[in-house]
């Protein structure tokens, strides 16, 4: 069991942290990257955790649990471990991702920072399906209880998708910025004091 764990662990890492399976598995390369970066720290743990919850045994799942939780705590990413992430798992930034237990995610699948794969709940059965090669971009937020993103989809950063997107498009929430001027008395006792204190 520890053995199958293992091997399977290994292999996310060589795809995940290392680049491919065309590159040697060095452990020497494995933890210099690990300690180096934040994201491969975070990848390398999660993985670990992934593969002892695909175990049937009782034991392996409460353990990958226990490890995902703290890793949760540690980084501030929530994937929670229902989910099925394919490989080549990328994450940008590891901080402020939350993914549902109900996503279905294919391969090559790249998160940047603050996104958020949810569910409304509020249906009994509710799945978030993701294609191969999606880019969600930082701030983005998908959520739904009967959704699918195609292959190679690209979520700019800031969207809100609550509905399904084909595949090869970029889906994106238009927002107009705009500029006014203000009087600087408006901005009250705050402003004063740091006037006062410059």
């Amino acid at each position: 069991m520890l053995i199958d764990i293992f091997r399977s662990a290994k292999r996310y890492w060589h795809i995940e942290i290392l680049g491919g399976l065309d590159k040697p598995f060095k452990w020497r390369r494995l933890f210099l990257k690990c300690h180096k970066i934040n994201r491969y720290r975070y990848l390398f743990w999660f993985r670990l955790a992934y593969a002892m919850h695909q175990q049937d045994s009782k034991f392996w799942r409460r353990r990958g649990k226990l490890l995902n939780e703290r890793i949760s705590r540690q980084f501030n990413v929530e994937i929670m471990l229902g989910a099925s992430i394919g490989e080549g798992l990328w994450i940008a930034h590891p901080n402020g991702i939350v993914i549902t237990s109900h996503a279905i995610i294919g391969k090559d699948f790249r998160i940047w920072q603050n996104c958020t794969l949810g569910i409304k709940g509020q249906r009994e059965f509710a799945a978030l399906r993701i294609g191969d090669g999606v880019r969600v971009h930082a701030h983005a937020c998908i959520i739904s209880d009967d959704l699918e993103l195609g292959d190679n989809v690209i979520i700019g950063a800031g969207a809100f998708v609550n509905k399904s997107v084909p595949s090869n498009h970029m889906y994106i929430t238009k927002s107009v910025g705009e500029m006014k001027r203000y009087d600087p008395q408006s901005m009250g006792r705050l402003q004063n004091q740091t006037k006062k204190g410059g």
